[in-house]
Order: structure tokens, then sequence, then C-alpha cells
């Protein structure tokens, strides 16, 4: 009894470790459902397919009889991937029994019991339901068919002392493997979400201060030539006495996403704070261009608030970056941009 325990856990730890890694590398496209795109379910039908390999390689041994939960992960794909996600799983199955066993009589009744999986998926993702509900019809269908299977091929004993057990074993690890997939999607759900806001400006949609400066010191580490232009908007203190922080709001929108626009390839643009953003130029023999055609296209570019246009400009200061500190960088660029902002506004200085 003990190591039919000890093997079931073995199983049960393989799903887990899987499917950690399954939604981990595929934390970006979250969450996984039939009308996700084909690429995404593709390869969680990959997953769950190797999956059921490893768990029939390390079947478990009740007396001379050997079992596995490879229904789970073929129920986890028919549930989270729908048809074409289950097939994929019971397409990578098929090889790998093929390849273990060649073509035998076991395995032809399972080619059909799959068939029949298959068909029966297609039915079901006809009708609305909730998930949990899916997966666990999907599990309750896969017993059946052992079931219809092993009636009548055989004994009384063996049906007590080995598939009574295989059922009890799969009900038990199919809840466990569907609470862990929904935690684990959850939990990369969140800290997705909570990485996203501690990174992203919520008002712009531009990286925030601390993910500019992030790059800015990645960009410094590899050594190589950047400028950085501290961008500041133009009398938004008085834009914002007449017209409201409604205006203010759209006013940064229109610039960040004007910035956005304009932004060289290779350069990234953030918004360091209040009405002021950062933007950095790989190199340093387009910078200057860069920066007046920034100036420039500001100038000429509408902005229209309740009904008015109303004109925008900014101020850049600019500093190449040499061989000191990226906040070394910043500080030459910010007192440009007061030197910018003393002779004029609507200008660039470099530093």
């Amino acid at each position: 009894m003990g190591t039919v325990i000890n093997q079931f856990f073995i199983n049960i730890s393989i799903i887990f470790l899987l499917m950690s890694l399954t939604f981990y590398v595929m934390r970006t496209v979250l969450p996984i459902q039939p009308s996700s795109p084909l690429f995404v379910r593709f390869w969680f039908g990959v997953s769950n397919g190797l999956t059921a390999i490893l768990l029939t390689l390390n079947a478990i041994e009740l007396g001379d009889a050997r079992i596995d939960l490879r229904l789970i992960p073929i129920a986890l794909s028919a549930t989270y991937a729908g048809p074409f996600g289950a097939v994929v799983t019971l397409a990578l199955i098929f090889i790998g029994r093929m390849t273990l066993h060649g073509m035998s009589a076991p395995f032809v009744d399972s080619i059909l019991m799959f068939v029949v999986f298959y068909i029966f998926s297609l039915l079901l993702s006809r009708v609305p339901m909730h998930r949990s509900r899916g997966y666990a019809v999907y599990v309750g269908f896969g017993a059946l068919l052992v079931l219809i299977r092993v009636t009548g091929s055989v004994d009384t004993m063996v049906f007590v002392n080995v598939f009574i057990p295989y059922f009890l074993m799969l009900s038990l690890g199919a809840w466990l493997c569907y609470w862990g997939a929904k935690k684990l999607e959850t939990h990369l759900w969140m800290f997705l979400l909570h990485t996203h806001r501690a990174t992203v400006d919520e008002l712009t949609g531009l990286p925030n201060r601390y993910r500019t400066l992030e790059q800015m010191n990645d960009l410094e580490m590899t050594g190589k030539p950047w400028t950085l232009l501290v961008i500041d908007v133009d009398h938004f203190k008085q834009l914002n006495d007449t017209y409201g922080h409604l205006a203010g709001d759209a006013a940064l929108r229109h610039i960040g996403q004007t910035l956005e626009r304009h932004c060289p390839p290779g350069g990234f643009v953030g918004r360091y704070g209040g009405e002021e953003f950062l933007l950095v130029i790989e190199g340093y023999e387009q910078a200057k261009e860069v920066a007046e055609s920034l100036v420039e296209t500001v100038r000429h570019t509408t902005f229209e608030c309740q009904g008015e246009v109303i004109p925008m400009t900014v101020s850049i200061g600019a500093a190449v970056a040499g061989h000191e500190p990226s906040m070394v960088v910043f500080e030459r660029a910010d007192e440009a941009l007061y030197d910018a902002k003393r002779n004029g506004r609507d200008q660039v200085r470099f530093a």
C-alpha cells in the first residue's frame, strides 16, 4: 500500500511540475481557453501530451497490473484548450504508445477510446458550461469509457483490487490537479497584473519612472553610446489652471502618444513624473535631429479639448552618455532642460 501511495504522489508531482512550467512559459497569454490563439492551444496540448507519456512510463503497479493517470492531462487539455488541445494531446499519446509498444490489441482499443473521447469533446464544447463542471464531466466520461472497456473482460477480484483503487486515485488526482491548475493560473495572472501596475504609468500607458530608469541602467551596462532627452511640457500649470485637471491629463496622454509614435527604432520613452518625460536614443549621431524633430512635431500636432484647439510645446534637455552613471547623465540633461526653459522654451539644449 505504501508503495502505491508513493507512486501515486510521484505521478501527481509529474503533472504539477509540467503544468507549472507550462503556465509559467505561457503566462503572457493567460487565461488559456478554447478561444485562445491556435498556437497557445497547440503548445498546451503538446505539454499535456508529454505529461501523459511520462505518466505511462511511471505507471502505478497494483499487484500484477499497471495503471496510469494519463486521463488527467487529457481532461485538462480538453477543458482548457478545447477539442483542438485534446486532439494534440491524444496524438502525442498515440505516437508515444506506438514507439513504446507498437501496434498491439490494447493499443487498438485505446485508439477507439480516444476517438470516442475526442468526439465527446467536440459535442461538449458546444454546451455552455462552467470550466470546473466541464472538467468533471471530461474526467467522469473518461472513467466511464474505462469502466465499459473492462466490464466483462476482468473477474470480480481484479476489478476490486485494481480498478476500484484506480477510480479512487483518478478522482483524487483529478481534483488535486485542477485545484493546482486554477491556483497557478490565478497567481500568475495576479503577478502579471501587479507587475504591469508597478512598471506602467496608468495615465499615459508608457513605462513609469521606475521602469524607465531600469531600462536606462540596462542600456548603461551594455557600454554602448546613448543619448538621454529630458522632455518637459511647457506652461503645463497654466493649462491645468485654465482648463482643469481632466484637460491636463488629456494633454499628458496626447504628449505621451506623440513621443511614442516618433520614438526612433531601438529607443524608448517613459514618463518620469508630472509633466516630464524621458526619451532614450541608442547612439548620438542622430540625437540633435531627433530632439529638434520632436519639438517641431509637438508644436504642429493639434490638441483639442472641450472643442478648443490648445497649443502645446515642449522643452528638451539632452545629454550624450559618456562613461558615467546614468543618473549623472540625467542630471546633465536636466540642467540643459532648465537652460532651454530659461531661454524661451519650445527648444532643445544639449549639455
